[in-house]
This record gives structure tokens, C-alpha cells and sequence, in this order.
């Protein structure tokens, strides 16, 4: 079982696509440390042997690409409408991920970081002190990610059938960011949350 550092404090930062939650990321990195689940997860699919040959036994050999890269777009494409694929993909990958993603945020608590966050999907919240989400109401998400990625509505509302509603990932929230407005208010926002979490002691174990 992995075990959480007990020094500082931990956040845990999730949000939808098209809510925010890098924005909001890029603003808490600017005084404390973020680290990205996802990036470590892509890490370790790269370079840990194990979990490359269990993703090859399960996946193909077409999970990667000639150079030994990790063929992102193939691997999306089997899990992105496949629950049970889904479900393997990360019992082989969220282990591995979760510690090394405790061992990054010991050690900048060792180095006297007060307080680090982590970016997280939903399923891990007890791992953390507090965890914080990032939603918006549901046409400004759709708008965000139509900009962003390029694509048109229906695209963007099919991913959008992919994740939790914003309201139920705000439920499973000590914290929730609307993220609804513009960049200044995301900014006070975002200010205000972290500092009410900075001066609050750790989560005691119910």
C-alpha cells in the first residue's frame, strides 16, 4: 500500500476537460509544486520494462510505436468507448504511478515545501489532505475545448460523455473552483482556495 508523505500538507487538484484545472495548476506552480499524474503516468509507460510488457501482453504490440515511444492516439483509441479496457489500462498503470508520485511529493517535502499538489483523476481522493475541483457550467466547456483541440460541437460533446458531470466531481470536493468567469477571477479564485488550504492543519484520519 502506498504511503503518503506526512510532513506538509497535500492537494489534490481534478477537473474536467475544458474547466480549467491546467490554468489552475500553471497558477498554484507559481508558489508551490504541481506535480501531473498524467505525465507520470506516460513516464513510466515509457520507461518501466514491466509495465511496458504488461501493456504489450494486453494492448498489441502496436501500443508502441517503431522508435519505442508510446503510441498515445492508438492506445486512446481502444479505451476511450471500452470500460474493461479501461480498467485494465489502469490497473497496470495506476500502481506504479500513484508510487512514484508519493516518493516526488516526499521528497519536496523533505526539502521544506510547505504544501504541494497533485493533478488527479477521481478515485484516489483519500490519498490527499484536500482535494480541489475545477468545473464550469457546461457551454463555456464546450467552447473551451471547440478552441482549443479545433474541432466542432458534436466532437466536443462526445468527450464530454466521457467524464463525470461537473456537479458530481464538485460533490466529491472539499473545494470547488467555478471556473465560469474570466482570468482574473479564476486568479482570486484560485489565490483565495490555496490560501484558506495553507493555513489549515492536515486532515486528521476518520
Amino acid at each position: 500500500m502506498t504511503t503518503r508523505p506526512q510532513a506538509a500538507l497535500l492537494i489534490g487538484l481534478t477537473g474536467g476537460i475544458g474547466a480549467g484545472k491546467s490554468t489552475v495548476a500553471a497558477l498554484i506552480r507559481e508558489e508551490y509544486p504541481v506535480l501531473d499524474t498524467d505525465r507520470i503516468a506516460r513516464e513510466i509507460m515509457e520507461s518501466d520494462e514491466a509495465v511496458r510488457a504488461a501493456l504489450t501482453e494486453r494492448f498489441g504490440v502496436q501500443t508502441f510505436l517503431s522508435d519505442g515511444t508510446l503510441d498515445r492516439r492508438f492506445l486512446g483509441s481502444l479505451v476511450f468507448d471500452d470500460a474493461v479496457k479501461l480498467r485494465d489500462l489502469n490497473a497496470i498503470v495506476h500502481p506504479p504511478t500513484m508510487d512514484q508520485v508519493m516518493r516526488q511529493a516526499a521528497a519536496l517535502h523533505e526539502e521544506g515545501k510547505r504544501l504541494s499538489a497533485i493533478i488527479f483523476e477521481v478515485g484516489i481522493e483519500d490519498a490527499f489532505d484536500y482535494t480541489v475541483s475545477v468545473i464550469a457550467d457546461t457551454e463555456r466547456t464546450i467552447t473551451r475545448i471547440m478552441e482549443r483541440d479545433q474541432c466542432d460541437r458534436d466532437a466536443a460533446l462526445s468527450r464530454l460523455r466521457h467524464q463525470l458531470p461537473p456537479e458530481e466531481k464538485s460533490g466529491l470536493a472539499d473545494f470547488t473552483i467555478r471556473n465560469n468567469g474570466s482570468l482574473e477571477d479564476l486568479i482570486r479564485a484560485t489565490a483565495s482556495i490555496v490560501r484558506i488550504i495553507s493555513c489549515l492543519g492536515k486532515r486528521q484520519p476518520s
